[in-house]
């Protein structure tokens, strides 16, 4: 991948998904087909294991939040499936390259990063096959009707002949809400890599 192209990619995916991943390692590029052989997508919120390792990563994002420590709260297992549902949106709004589907899961989008997806997209349409975007995120945390979840995200991808890539794991917190009866993604921020 030439030096433009990956700049492309980085700055672009920066915005939008996860900060500063630029490298790509193509010897670790995940198994789309793999992943979805059983006809199911993989869950995204982890188990225990999985989760510690997630929020060990998440740890170096410390912020000072102005919420007492009595308003957050676990999310409930109807909270846990209707944000795993909207977060498996996003995921398939991506590996579709769809902005309308985009903005479904994520209408507060803003100029810029719908700007970013746009540029992403374009570069990845010139793949030989459809890219898998990979979430693997810790329990979320719930406050009122807001819920912060972070998560290790991976991006796996095909140049146009055939030769499977990957971008480098990173760290992303996502920020849902509650609207009615189903979450949005509120706001999306790059924590790093997640290596």
């Amino acid at each position: 991948m030439n030096r433009k192209t990956n700049l492309l990619l980085s700055l672009s995916a920066g915005i939008v998904l996860v900060g500063f991943c630029v490298a790509e390692d193509t010897s670790k590029a995940p198994n789309a087909d793999a992943n979805l052989a059983a006809g199911a997508q993989p869950r995204i919120f982890q188990g225990a294991a999985n989760s510690q390792k997630l929020q060990t990563a998440v740890a170096k994002d410390v912020r000072s939040a102005q919420v007492s420590n009595a308003s957050i709260r676990a999310a409930s297992s109807e909270e846990l499936d209707g944000m795993e549902l909207t977060l498996q949106k996003y995921r398939t709004a991506f590996d579709n390259l769809s902005l309308p589907q985009m903005r479904q899961v994520w209408p507060s989008l803003d100029h810029r990063r719908e700007s970013a997806l746009k540029d992403v997209f374009k570069f990845l349409q010139a793949s030989s096959t459809a890219p898998n975007l990979a979430l693997e995120c810790a329990p979320p945390t719930v406050i009122g009707d807001s819920a912060k979840v972070d998560c290790r995200e991976t991006l796996a991808y095909s140049d146009a002949k055939g030769k499977a890539k990957a971008v480098k794991p990173a760290m992303v917190s996502i920020s849902l809400k509650k609207q009615s009866d189903n979450w949005i993604v509120e706001t999306m921020k790059g924590l790093g890599s997640a290596d």
